[in-house]
């Protein structure tokens, strides 16, 4: 691929996984890599355990904003990567164009109740789950991925994650 690889990270709400995802893509890709982030049912807030947890990994959030996947609609992009988790019933957004397309299938950690300490762990488990997966994107040599092989080498990533 020619260029930083463009990347959008949808989930349904876009206020956990999808900002981490894109934050944690854009500080260690340094430049390789372009992320955006997006849901199919915006909540119109960022999660502010979402924001602390990148806080804690000195991870540069800048000014995330919970936004309609219907805003990027213009924009071109790499490869598509759903963070949903289908396991736990949640529908996930359909981005129609053609571009490369995975589901890296990451529980919600906005669904966790109970003391700070347990949604805490819940963001940190979320933040391990996404960094190990980008950090073997980021591994691959990007400029010899063409769209059929990049969607193999996001799938692979996905499946063979150890979270």
């Amino acid at each position: 691929m020619k260029g930083p690889l463009r990347l959008l990270f949808l989930c349904t709400g876009n206020s956990c996984r999808s900002i981490i995802a894109e934050a944690l893509t854009n500080q260690l890709g340094e430049g390789r890599v372009i992320a955006q982030s997006a849901g199919s049912h915006p909540t119109g807030q960022v999660n502010p355990n979402a924001l602390a947890v990148l806080a804690r990994h000195g991870i540069a959030v800048g000014q995330p904003v919970s936004k309609s996947m219907d805003n990027l609609a213009d924009e071109r992009f790499d490869a598509v990567i759903t963070v949903c988790d289908a396991a736990a019933g949640e529908a996930c957004p359909v981005w129609l164009a053609e571009v490369s397309k995975a589901h890296w299938g990451i529980p919600d950690p906005a669904g966790v109740d109970g003391e700070q300490a347990e949604v805490e762990a819940a963001f940190e488990a979320t933040h391990e789950r996404l960094r190990e997966r980008i950090d073997a994107l980021l591994a691959l040599d990007l400029e010899a991925l063409n769209p059929l092989s990049l969607t193999v080498q996001l799938r692979k990533i996905h499946e063979t994650a150890t979270h």
